[in-house]
């Protein structure tokens, strides 16, 4: 048996509880352009799912043509905004990474500046000298959809 060479994370709902953060950003961007939309139904649907997809989703839903362009910095700030004062670590993932002593590394669908964004607030940035966006390392999102 081979022995572990290094330990690949998830942040979004894996280290960082950051999934209805997200989805209440989501609610408030889409209201910003005159789309209201109900939480539980926005993180149901779109938990892990590319912000682009989902607006592409919305737009067609709605009959609407939103401009990604426009939208997205208006989440990501939504997004940096609720982290600085709300965002919180998993149940027990400082313990668990303090006692990993294989090298890790997290991938996920985000921008590598939310991950460094996230995992900085929470004192997590120093276990992790590589964030990687999941399409370069596996050629798909996370989660991975077939």
């Amino acid at each position: 048996m081979s022995q572990i060479e290094a330990v690949f994370f998830d942040c979004d709902g894996t280290l960082v509880d950051s999934e209805v953060i997200c989805s209440r950003a989501y609610v408030a961007m889409f209201r910003q352009f005159g789309i209201t939309l109900e939480l539980t139904e926005v993180f149901r649907r779109f938990k892990g799912v590319k912000l682009y997809e989902i607006i592409d989703t919305i737009s067609k839903e709605h009959g609407v043509a939103l401009a990604k362009a426009e939208l997205e910095p208006v989440y990501r700030a939504e997004v940096a905004r609720l982290f600085d004062t709300e965002l919180e670590a998993i149940a027990g993932a400082n313990t668990l990474l303090e006692s990993i002593k294989t090298p890790m590394c997290v991938v996920s669908n985000g921008p590598v500046s939310k991950m460094q964004h996230s995992l900085g607030k929470l004192g997590m940035l120093h276990y992790f000298p590589i964030c990687c966006l999941a399409v370069t390392i596996f050629n798909a999102g996370s989660p991975i959809r077939r």
